[in-house]
């Protein structure tokens, strides 16, 4: 029998796995604002459509999903420089492609199972302290 997970340990897990669709959000540009806006000391002044399309963030919650998971990928690369590609990777393969389970991204990377799974909950612990749910 395994034993017993964190209570948020799903939650992050889903966290993860929407981690792509964050990311591909916050590259899109916006569509440009095709009306005039009101300056009250000159009257009219024409939007600046590439700052409108360019600058722009998520909404607050997603946001910091987005943050939580690049902070954890960031302190990965930093604190394990040696298995910190072969780490992500397994993310990437589990979570983000969703192409294999742990066991099989073990033998993709390749390492042992049980290596794979510590890599894996070392992250999703990294993302919770992220989060502040540790």
């Amino acid at each position: 029998m395994g034993r017993a997970r964190e209570p948020y340990w799903h939650y992050v897990k889903s966290i993860i796995k929407e981690y792509p669709v964050l990311e591909k959000e916050l590259a899109t540009p916006l569509s440009p604002r095709l009306c005039a806006t009101l300056e009250p000391s000159t009257g009219r002044k024409t939007a600046n459509p590439t700052q409108d399309c360019v600058i722009h963030d998520l909404p607050p919650k997603q946001q910091r999903k987005y943050d939580a998971v690049s902070n954890a990928i960031l302190k990965t690369r930093l604190t394990h420089p040696k298995t910190a590609a072969d780490r992500l990777k397994v993310i990437d393969m589990v979570y983000w492609k969703q192409s294999h389970t742990v066991a099989g991204a073990a033998m993709k990377v390749p390492c042992h199972r049980n290596i794979a799974g510590k890599w894996q909950g070392d992250f999703i612990r990294l993302v919770a302290e992220e989060l502040d749910l540790v």
